[in-house]
Order: structure tokens, then sequence, then C-alpha cells
């Protein structure tokens, strides 16, 4: 008989009567009820405290469950009283505080229980592990749950039930099975123990109804609903006066078409001056306080200082549009739309103007004559600048309209042209208009986009200078307007080319919703979220020196990283080398001969005395074995991981040497690895691939002798192509490169993780990099001279590294 049985009690310390608060217009634990009920049993039963009875009873009845109370603090005993009563011989225990579990992976732990019970191999406690906190359940043998209940005298066993079997190996057989990856979410909670966690699981059954969804849901639903309530997209805007409204309203179009996907919120201060502003339909997303933590924080904000930016980036990754102010050197990831001054900005990671929000409403033919004008200065009108110029239009006897946002309406001013008050979708009625007369922002490139002609006149010295950059025709700060307009408009209209009528606009919203699914780090060689420098801004990843160790790293990556499958060490190297990995086999393995020759001198200041059976070296990343074969003629036993499946079997089959499949520094599956101890360990143009590279470095550490040697190889900053070509180097830097090294640095680096560098061998000296305006003939004489000199000053694009495990790695910290 298999029995569910749900333990509950009403008085929680850290949440009282929390089995009764509300989620989704039930008490909580009918949610748990009705949801541990898809669990295939032949009982349902409630396991409370006598305290609790009275009230959990009805609810229990109208659930189709049975109350059975028991001891408020031995939930042992409750568990053992429901056994007696129903002659259970299957336990599947819920708690009474989750009402997300995964019924399909309960549904499942059930089946693999009883299977091993059929196949002879049954235990008396099963789970998944690595499910959220909240999400699983555990199956437990009735009859030995009674024994283990005997023999246990421990308070936590007695309360947490499980404790009493798997807490004692030698006499019960406890299975916890990695979860299948479809349920692997160890960062999830949907457990319900405290404030904070009734909020969430409230938020995530409103998204869940929101989308027409009714609890109880699939798992597929529960991990959709954590990621919306617990991934904030929190919005930044400009919204004070005098800073115009092209910013808000920018934002407000992302949150219109975001708000299905993602949490997203609107920062808006409490003292803010455009309260009034804020359309009704976006005022559900306005906070007045900072979230302590957010996904990604989107700024658009015209002009923040580093110190504003730094201060949200502790909430999470700052992602900013159209930044002109400090703050830009240091955001995380920086999109230009509106097209900068460029100068002492830094260069954006995307400059693109097709992500403005353009008009559909178009002119079918270019403007030939002008008869109306349009005359709007932005949502504030904050330079008094719409007036004056509408005036002068007027009197060349024009149809002019002015946009004033202190009017309400539609009336005629006494110099005969038509004032209007804000108008919404202003962009969509620019095509009825001839002239449009703005200044440097959203509506001139809007009017663009329409067909328009477009004056544009300055309300600062700024806005002059970058209009005349991209083409405008421009009137500067303080002029005579009237006279300035008429010459613009006798010696013909400036028509930009960045945008014309057949633009196209792309997808802002959907690139924002790109950019948050990117992955963010601190530093991997010491996990210093401290930043220095941003050293390069690419369309798909920001590269940035650590501000504690120096190890220059890529701290915001957008896509996904390689796929290390059969490709990449065929056609993919093809396409770099012009031959395939294995095509190049030979070359690599006289490289390999070198490598291994400089580690055979290196033993030797480690090992007086080295057996044959000590000799042992283990290649990361081996790839297709070029430099094991070099190694095992060089008299070691040598042994590989990587992890392409593809390379292992040709190492392994081909060349006869042991090797296995594994993500290093991940513990390998079957030991064959750690079994070992060794003499080298060596990874060749492999550790810029690696993330955590404490746990790298631990790792090799724990796998080598003492006096081993740890040799590696990897791309240099501080070569010739890093120093004289810098933005080129980091930007032809492949994506997969997680971390940029300097064979400057490195002694100061490894020494962190108790090795002491024996030797740097610089490598990859490349004499045509040297920056001549024409390359030196490869063979010349100059050709040699530049080669020289590279060796000598340790100019090579790559470098090699031979340290020694020394002491501890306790010691070396």
């Amino acid at each position: 008989m298999i029995c569910v049985v749900i333990q509950a009690r009403l008085d929680s310390t850290r949440l009282p009567q929390k089995a009764l608060l509300s989620l989704a217009g039930k008490p909580l634990i009918v949610q748990v009820m009705n949801n541990a009920k898809r669990i295939p049993a032949d009982s349902y039963i409630i396991a409370c405290d006598h305290d609790s009875e009275q009230i959990v009873t009805p609810l229990a009845v109208s659930c189709g469950y049975r109350c059975i109370a028991g001891p408020k603090e031995d939930v042992l005993e409750r568990f053992c009283l429901v056994i007696r009563k129903t002659g259970a011989d299957v336990i599947v225990r819920v708690t009474g505080d989750n009402p997300f579990i995964f019924i399909d992976a309960a549904t499942e732990s059930l089946e693999r229980f009883l299977s091993l019970d059929k196949q002879g191999k049954g235990v008396d406690y099963f789970t998944f592990s690595g499910l959220p906190h909240g999400s699983g359940v555990e199956i437990l043998s009735a009859r030995r749950l009674l024994e283990a209940a005997v023999l246990s005298d421990s308070q936590y066993e007695h309360e947490h039930v499980g404790p009493a079997l798997y807490n004692h190996p030698e006499r019960f057989a406890c299975m916890r099975a990695v979860s299948p990856e479809q349920w692997m979410f160890p960062e999830v909670r949907t457990t319900v123990d405290t404030r904070d966690d009734y909020e969430r699981v409230c938020l995530m059954a409103e998204y869940l109804a929101s989308t027409g969804s009714t609890l109880p849901v699939s798992t597929e639903h529960i991990l959709k609903a954590w990621n919306y309530v617990t991934r904030v997209l929190l919005f930044y805007p400009s919204f004070e006066a005098g800073q115009g409204t092209g910013h808000f309203r920018r934002v407000c179009e992302c949150i219109q078409n975001l708000k299905s996907v993602w949490r997203c919120q609107l920062y808006i201060s409490r003292s803010a001056t455009l309260q009034t502003a804020i359309p009704s339909d976006i005022r559900p997303f306005v906070v007045h306080e900072l979230p302590p933590e957010a996904h990604l924080v989107v700024v658009d904000k015209f002009r923040s200082s580093i110190r504003e930016i730094r201060d949200l980036q502790k909430i999470g990754p700052v992602v900013a549009l159209d930044e002109r102010g400090s703050g830009r050197s240091v955001c995380d990831y920086v999109l230009d739309i509106i097209p900068g001054p460029g100068g002492r900005l830094c260069t954006p990671n995307l400059l693109e103007t097709s992500f403005l929000p353009l008009p559909q409403a178009r002119k079918q033919e270019p403007v030939q004559t002008i008869r109306s004008v349009l005359v709007v200065a932005g949502g504030e009108n904050s330079a008094g600048l719409a007036h004056p110029a509408a005036r002068a239009l007027a009197r060349m006897e024009f149809e002019v309209t002015v946009i004033d946002p202190g009017v309400t309406g539609i009336r005629t001013s006494e110099s005969g042209y038509t004032v209007s008050g804000l108008v919404a979708h202003l962009k969509e009625n620019l095509c009825h208009y001839d002239l449009v007369v703005t200044h440097y922002g959203f509506t001139a490139f809007e009017a663009l986009a329409a067909g328009c002609k477009v004056i544009l006149f300055s309300p600062t010295w700024y806005h002059y200078w970058i209009s005349r950059k991209y083409g405008f025709s421009v009137m500067p700060p303080e002029c005579n307007l009237a006279s300035r307009l008429l010459r613009l408009i006798s010696s013909g209209i400036s028509v930009p080319d960045i945008i014309t009528r057949e633009s196209v606009q792309s997808d802002l919203p959907a690139a924002i919703n790109h950019l948050a699914r990117m992955r963010i780090r601190t530093c991997p060689f010491c996990g210093s979220s401290a930043r220095g420098p941003v050293l390069l801004r690419a369309k798909d990843r920001t590269v940035t020196r650590c501000g504690s160790c120096s190890m220059d790293y890529i701290s915001f990556q957008v896509d996904a990283l390689r796929n290390y499958s059969r490709s990449y060490f065929f056609e993919e190297y093809k396409a770099q080398y012009g031959k395939t990995y294995l095509e190049d086999f030979e070359q690599i393995k006289h490289h390999g001969r070198l490598r291994i020759s400089r580690i055979d001198k290196s033993i030797r200041r480690s090992f007086s005395v080295l057996s044959p059976e000590e000799k042992k070296l283990l290649d990361i990343g081996c790839a297709y074995g070029p430099f094991l074969s070099a190694a095992r003629e060089a008299g070691w036993l040598v042994y590989g991981t990587d992890i392409s499946p593809d390379a292992v079997e040709y190492v392994a089959g081909t060349l006869d040497i042991p090797a296995w499949v594994s993500a290093f520094p991940a513990p390998d599956a079957y030991n064959q690895i750690s079994s070992r101890k060794y003499a080298a360990v060596t990874m060749w143009y492999v550790i810029e691939h690696l993330e955590d590279l404490e746990s790298v470095f631990s790792r090799v550490r724990s796998l080598l002798l003492p006096g081993g040697i740890f040799a590696f190889s990897t791309p240099s900053s501080g070569g010739i192509s890093g120093k004289t070509r810098t933005d080129l180097f980091y930007r032809n830097s492949p994506a997969d490169h997680i971390t940029i090294w300097n064979h400057r640095t490195v002694r100061r680096q490894l020494k962190k993780y108790g090795f002491t560098v024996l030797s740097v061998v610089s490598t990859g000296h490349h004499p045509e990099r040297f920056p001549f305006s024409v390359p030196p003939v490869k063979g010349s004489f100059l050709w040699h001279i530049l080669g020289k000199i590279s060796q000598l000053f340790s100019l090579g694009d790559t470098f090699e590294v031979y340290a020694v495990k020394q002491g501890s790695l306790e010691d070396a910290e």
C-alpha cells in the first residue's frame, strides 16, 4: 500500500499560521494537498499535531485526505502512527509548506523506488538530489521507518524524519540519485518558510494566473513562474524636469513588450517632478525604492555619474542606453541608439540606430516644397525655443503647428500659428508635415524616417556640435532664429542619410530580452568583484581588468559559449589554420617534444630520483593527443582528459593512451583521474577556457605529487599584438577565452594558489605584427631582426608557464 503523507502544523515559529495563509485564493495547505493528490497512491494523509487537528481536519476532508494527529515535536512518531493506522508499505513524504512540488519528479521517484524493489535491489530511502528546495519528495520504506524510530534517540531525526534513515548508512540502504537535467535546479527555492518565501510564491501564483494557469501546475510552469518572479528587469530612466521625455517613453515601450516574460520594475524617485506624466498602464510597474537585486538594470538616463552606475551594479549588471555621462566608462554594456559625439566617450558595445522607435506612417515621395511645419522642442520645451521659432516661421507664411506641453487641447496663437498640447504617438503624425523643427534627439530621427525635412535648434553647444557631426541643418545656441531659419531654408536643407524613409526598425525590447540572458562574471581567477578598466566593448561581450589581481576577463557575455564538438577540431580549425587538427598533428607534436623537454628539465629541479612508476603525466584538454604521444615517447606514463567524446575516443582507441571524457575541474564520474598522483599536469591552450580558476588550481594541486610540475600555455596580452594593437587584440580574442593572461603578472598570480613559477617561455613570435606601415617580408633581414627583438623582450603573442607545487594550499593562502 502506497501512502502520500503531508506533515503540517499551524504554529510555525518563522511564519505563524502559514498553512492557512492564502495562496491563489485558497489556504496554502489546500494548494499543497491538491498538488500532492496527483501522485499515484492508495491513500492520502495529513499528519498534523494535536493542536492543529480541529482546524486541519475539515480542510483535509474537503481535499479527499484523512487527518491523523500526533505529537507536535516528534514528527517521526506522527509518521509511525500513520503507518500503524493505515498499514502502509511505502510512504511518500511531503511537507505542508511546499505548494510547488515537481509532480513528474515525485512520480518518477516512486517508480524508481518500486522498480529497485522488484529487481531485488530495494532501498529504504530514495530521493532525487538537485531539485529546487521545496519541489522534491522522499520515498520511505514504512517497515524500515518503524525500525528507525525505535533505534533513534536523536531529537533532530525525530523532527525531520528522513535523517533517521540516511544518517545511518551502515543500517539502512539509502539512495540519493542525481536529478535528471530537466529537474536540476538546486538554486531555486519554492518552499514557504519565511515571509519572503510566502511573498515569492504569491507572486508566482499571480504570474501563473496572468498566463491563464491555475494551481496545481506542471514543472515547466513552476520554473517559468520562478524565473519571472526572481529575475527582475529594472528600468532606471531619466525622469526629471529639463531632461526631456524621450528616454522615459522608450523604457515604457520596452516594459509593455517585456512584461509578459520578465518581472519589470520602473524606478521613479518619490521626488521626481513629473509624476503626473506616468501613463496609467505603466503605473503598476513603478517602484519608488530600488530592489535589493535585479537580474539586469537598464539605465536610460542620458547622463549618469560613475558613482551612480557603481551603486546600481551592486543591484545587478548595468546595460546603459545612450549614456553620455562619466558612468558610461564603467557600465557592463553600452548600447548606443542615438549616435553620440565620440571623442572622449568610450566606444559602445553596439551602435544601432535602427532601434529607434521609427514611425510606421511615412511619406511616399520626398518633400519638394515646404508648406506645413511642425515645431517641437521635446516633451518639456525646457529651453523655451519652440514659440520663437514658430513665430519666425509663421511670418514666412508657412502653416505652422507648435507642440507646447503646457497647453491642453488646440488653439490659435496671436501670431497665427496653431498651438497643440502633447500629442500621443506623435511620431505617427510627423508624415503630415513637410518640415519638422526640433532639437537633436528622438523626434529628429523619427522625422527623418517619416520623410520630413528637418532643421534643428540647439539648447546647448553640445546639441549644436553633435547635430553638425551627423549632417543636420542646425542653428547654434542664442542665434537670431528668424534669420537662421530663412538662411537654412533658402540655401537648401541637408538630408542626413543615417535614417531614411526606407529604414527598417529593429526590435529594441527583443534586444534587451537577449541581453538579459547574458552571463555576468566576477574575476574567474580571484573571485573579486572589484572592477578595473574596461578593455573591450564588443557586441557579444565586455572585457574587464580585475581591480584586485589584474587578470583580464570577459565580465559580461551575451552569446552562448562554444560547443567543443568534432567540428571544432576539423571544419573550424581548418578555417583558421588551413588544415584540420589531425592534419596538423605532427606539427603540434613537434611543439609537444619541446614542451616535454622543458618539463623534464623542471622535474629534475624538484626530484632527485623519480621512479618510472611515479613518472605519470595528465594532460587536461588533450584534444587528439599530439602532446601525449610526444610525452609517451619521452618515457612518461601518460593519461588524458578532454570534454570532446570524439577526441577521447581517438586518443584511447587509435593512440592506445588512457583517456576519459571530463569537464575539468568537475570530478570524473568513475574516479579514473583522481585515483592517481601525477608528477606533471599540463594544459595547452586550455586554461583560458575555464571559468572557476580557484577550483581549477585546487584540483590541479590535489592531483600533483609534492614538487610536481604544472605546465600550461595561453595567449598573452603582453605580446606585440596586445601592446601595439590593443583594441584589435582583445577584439580578435575568441569569445570562449574567458581569461586573457599576461606573462608579466603570472608569477604573482600563481603564487596565490601555491605554485612557484620556474620559467616563462615567450612563444608565438610574429615579426609581421610589429607596427610598420609595410610589414617586413618573411625571411628578410628585417624579419629576422624583429624576430630576435621579439624573443629578447618576450613579445610573443603566447607564452608557456612551468610551475612547481609548493607546500599546501592553506600555506599558500
